[in-house]
């Protein structure tokens, strides 16, 4: 993945509350529109509602020119993009080979952005009309779609043309992906994270064109203050709740084969409280920071025990999973 690990801080806690039950409603919704297995990527499971693809999953090539870095702290907005009209900065060059869905939307996307003479991809995520969310420049490099005002962007575009409605599974996926950034971007090792909700605008909120059109542009006046607020709420929320310090998700980075990350010690301990140890290497399961495949055994263990099936018992911890097994 692009972006760092997604690592909690004492500093403040966002609550995913209503940003997981709607992951789980349409996470199973995305999977069966992307035609393959979220889990794909570790840790992105229905269950869970981890619906991100990362830019290795486009076959992503690197960037033709530098991109920066931005800290988290500093981003403001959530800005929503659409496709637009054909005669547009691409230079029409998709005419009717162009590619809607599917990993090849924003692999050619990133084609012919790098064609103008671009660094690549210009979107910090790409939703197409099947619900699939696609990472372009992610939550951490600087957006390249909003002139002037890309810094505090986290720029998302809906893959549609001028007269194309967007379809329910799309504006599913851009609700989520508010929440998600929200959830993101409240966490960071270097203590840079947002305080409050990002504001839902459009593109031409912030510079002279049509762009997002006027579906999404009604999304953003009317929908946006609306779940502004419910992000805020989960903001405002206590960081303890009966007495109990509530651990939040440390992000699905924390947990993948081999890797270290000191959320795996929580889990571990978490695994050995509840009596899920039955895989370990003959010396009994100890507690870590490596994320083992004992480790996610074990963690499918307690999964099955829940009764999820599927990509909901992979192995791989999400939000709805660390919440059970650590709160």
């Amino acid at each position: 993945m692009a972006h760092p690990t997604e690592a909690s801080t004492s500093a403040h806690r966002f609550t995913p509350s209503r940003r997981t039950v709607m992951g789980m409603a349409v996470g199973a919704v995305a999977a069966a529109a992307v035609g393959a297995s979220l889990t794909d990527a570790p840790g992105a499971s229905a269950e869970d509602g981890q619906r991100i693809r990362p830019r290795s999953d486009w076959d992503f090539d690197g960037w033709a020119k530098q991109v920066d870095s931005v800290a988290r702290g500093e981003r403001t907005h959530f800005v929503v993009h659409w496709q637009g009209p054909k005669s547009n900065w691409f230079k029409d060059l998709f005419k009717e080979d162009e590619i809607k869905n599917g990993p090849g939307a924003p692999k050619q996307m990133h084609k012919l952005a790098k064609e103008d003479d671009g660094p690549g991809i210009e979107y910090s995520f790409v939703i197409t009309q099947h619900g699939e969310i696609w990472e372009g420049r992610g939550f951490d490099l600087l957006a390249g779609a909003v002139e002037k005002f890309n810094t505090p962007s986290i720029s998302v575009q809906i893959h549609i043309r001028k007269g194309e409605t967007p379809s329910k599974n799309a504006m599913k996926a851009l609700e989520w992906l508010y929440f998600e950034s929200n959830r993101v971007l409240s966490r960071s090792k270097d203590g840079s994270q947002i305080k409050k909700a990002l504001q839902i605008t459009g593109h031409k909120d912030h510079f002279g064109t049509e762009c997002p059109g006027p579906d999404l542009e009604d999304w953003v006046n009317n929908d946006g203050p609306r779940l502004e607020g419910e992000a805020q709420a989960d903001f405002a929320a206590p960081p303890f709740e009966g007495g109990t310090t509530v651990e939040p998700y440390p992000g699905e980075q924390a947990f993948r084969i081999g890797k270290s990350d000191p959320a795996v010690v929580t889990l571990d301990k978490a695994l050995i409280k509840k009596g899920y140890t039955k895989h370990n290497d003959g010396n009994g399961y100890q507690a870590g920071e490596t994320f083992t495949e004992s480790t996610r055994l074990n963690v499918r263990d307690f999964q099955l025990a829940q009764g999820w099936t599927g990509s909901g018992a992979d192995g791989y911890p999400g939000p709805k999973t660390w919440d059970k097994l650590v709160n």
